[in-house]
């Protein structure tokens, strides 16, 4: 996708701290400033939510559990969308939680949608083929 070009001045600590990450990454300097300034964007519009790398990438995490955003909709999707079965399947998780997690999925349902789609296809073989020597075959 074609985007504007426009100049953009950089502490010299954050420059070097993007272009460590850029070679460890195999990427371009932009597109992991891109991808910075987008988490960066979301982590503001939905207070509560981080993201961290996970094998198959980078996701949206609940603040002070680990869980993934998708694994928190997906119960609540599967509890028919009822606050009180999500309550009772993940009681660890604060109102403020649960609310960062409803907030995230309503501005990004096709993300959360399709990591629910994908884990749901998971199984033993299928983790196997995609993230080689995560799982023990013997």
């Amino acid at each position: 996708m074609s985007t504007p070009t426009r100049t953009l001045r950089l502490r010299e600590h954050l420059r070097s701290q993007i272009a460590r990450i850029a070679k460890r990454s195999r990427r371009s300097f932009s597109e992991v400033t891109q991808d910075l300034l987008e988490e960066a964007l979301r982590m503001r519009e939905c207070p509560g939510i981080y993201f961290a790398n996970e094998p198959a990438g980078r996701e949206a995490k609940v603040a002070g559990t680990g869980l993934g955003v998708w694994e928190v909709i997906r119960d609540y999707l599967a509890s028919g969308k009822s606050p009180r079965a999500l309550r009772k399947s993940l009681p660890q998780l604060s109102e403020a939680q649960r609310k960062a997690c409803l907030l995230y999925y309503g501005k990004y349902p096709h993300e959360i949608d399709t990591e629910i789609e994908e884990n749901a296809g998971l199984n033993r073989e299928a983790v196997a083929t995609k993230l080689p020597g995560v799982v023990r075959t013997a």
